[in-house]
C-alpha cells in the first residue's frame, strides 16, 4: 500500500503531527521515554492522522492548527490499544519487533498503555469542543467493547457474518469512522461531520476485511507470518465463509482445532490451505469490492479539492 502521493497532499500537517506527538510524549518518567523512543521506530502506515487531516481538509478547504492535536490524540488512543491488546493477546511480535510486553513486562506494558490513554484525556481537554471529546470518549468504549467480543468469539467457529461485522466495527472502524469525524467536525448546520463519520466506518471495515486476507499470504508479501490468525483463534471472515460451505466433518475438525489449547504451524497451514482452495478468499474480496464502494458513495457530496482525491485514493488502495 504505497500511501507516499496520498501523504504528499497533508505533508505539512504530518510533519507537524510528528513533532507534536513527540513532545506530548516526553515525560519525567526514564522508561516512558525509552518506551515512546521504541515504538516509533516502528514505522505504521499513520492512516488515523492521515484519514484526520484529509477529513479536515476535505469539509473546510483547509486545516485548522487545532485538528493536528486532535490527530495526535486518535493516534495515541490507537497506540495504547495496541499495546493494551499485546498484553492480552500475549503476543511476542508486532511488525516484525517485539512488543513492548515482551520487551519490558506485562505491568510495564499495561502502564505504558494508561499512560497514552491518560494522554488523550490531557490533550481533548485542552483543544476539543464538548462534541468532539464526546465522539473521542464514545470510541473508547466501543473500542474495548470490540476487544471483549473478540475475546468472546474465540473459538466460536459458527460465528456469523453479523457478528463479526459488530466486533471489527468496535476494535477497528469505530476509531477510523472517529478520525474522520473530529476532523470534519464543526458547529455549522450544514457539516460533512455524518458523511465523514459514515465514510471512516465503511473504509474501517474494507480495512480489516483486507488485514484478514492478508492472513493468507506469504510472510514474504506481507511482513506477518502466515497463519498468524488461526494461530491466534480469530474468528475472520475469510474462515467464517469457509465455515459455512465447507462439510460437516471438516466444521467438526475445525471446531475441534479452535478449543485446543495450541495450535501448531503445521495445523495453521493446513488451514490456510483449505480456504484457498475454496471461494473464501473470493467471496470477501467481492464483500471488501462492496464495501468500498459505498465508502467512495460517501464523498460525491463534498466539494471537489485535493483532500477528497486522497480520500477517494487512500479508500481505492483496499481493492488493488
Amino acid at each position: 500500500m504505497n500511501l507516499q502521493p496520498i501523504q504528499n497532499i497533508v505533508a505539512e500537517q504530518l510533519s507537524a503531527f510528528a513533532d507534536e506527538y513527540r513532545r506530548q510524549l516526553q515525560s519525567s518518567v526514564t522508561i516512558i521515554n525509552s518506551i515512546n523512543d521504541y515504538l516509533t521506530q516502528r514505522k505504521g502506515k499513520m492512516l488515523r492522522p492521515l484519514l484526520t487531516l484529509l477529513s479536515a481538509g476535505a469539509a473546510h478547504g483547509s486545516i485548522a492548527d487545532y485538528k493536528i492535536q486532535m490527530a495526535v490524540a486518535l493516534e495515541m488512543l490507537h497506540n495504547s490499544s495496541l499495546i493494551h491488546d499485546d498484553v492480552v493477546d500475549e503476543s511476542s511480535l508486532r511488525r516484525g519487533m517485539e512488543t513492548v510486553s515482551h520487551r519490558w513486562s506485562n505491568q510495564i506494558a499495561v502502564l505504558a498503555g494508561d499512560f497514552y490513554l491518560a494522554k488523550v484525556m490531557h490533550l481533548l481537554c485542552l483543544h476539543a469542543s464538548y462534541e468532539e471529546r464526546d465522539i473521542v470518549s464514545r470510541t473508547a468504549i466501543e473500542m474495548s467493547e470490540g476487544e471483549l467480543l473478540q475475546q468472546q468469539a474465540s473459538r466460536n467457529i459458527d460465528l456469523s457474518e453479523e457478528n463479526y461485522m459488530d466486533t471489527i466495527y468496535k476494535k477497528t472502524a469505530s476509531l477510523m469512522a472517529s478520525c474522520c469525524e473530529v476532523g470534519a467536525w464543526s458547529s455549522t448546520p450544514l457539516s460533512a461531520a455524518p458523511s465523514l463519520r459514515e465514510y471512516g466506518r465503511l473504509f474501517g471495515l474494507a480495512f480489516q476485511m483486507r488485514d484478514d486476507i492478508l492472513d493468507y499470504s506469504p510472510e514474504t508479501e506481507t511482513g506477518k507470518p502466515c497463519g498468524n490468525d488461526i494461530k491466534e483463534r480469530k474468528m475472520t471472515l475469510p474462515l467464517i465463509y469457509f465455515f459455512h460451505q465447507t462439510s460437516s466433518s471438516i466444521q467438526q475438525r475445525l471446531s475441534a482445532l479452535l478449543k485446543q489449547p495450541f495450535i501448531g504451524d503445521e495445523e495453521a497451514a493446513e488451514v490456510v490451505d483449505m480456504v484457498h482452495r475454496s471461494s473464501a478468499l473470493e467471496q470477501t474480496r467481492q464483500t471488501i469490492r462492496k464495501v468500498v464502494d459505498q465508502a467512495i458513495a460517501q464523498l460525491h457530496s463534498l466539494t471537489p479539492s485535493p483532500y477528497r482525491d486522497g480520500l477517494h485514493q487512500l479508500t481505492a488502495l483496499l481493492i488493488e
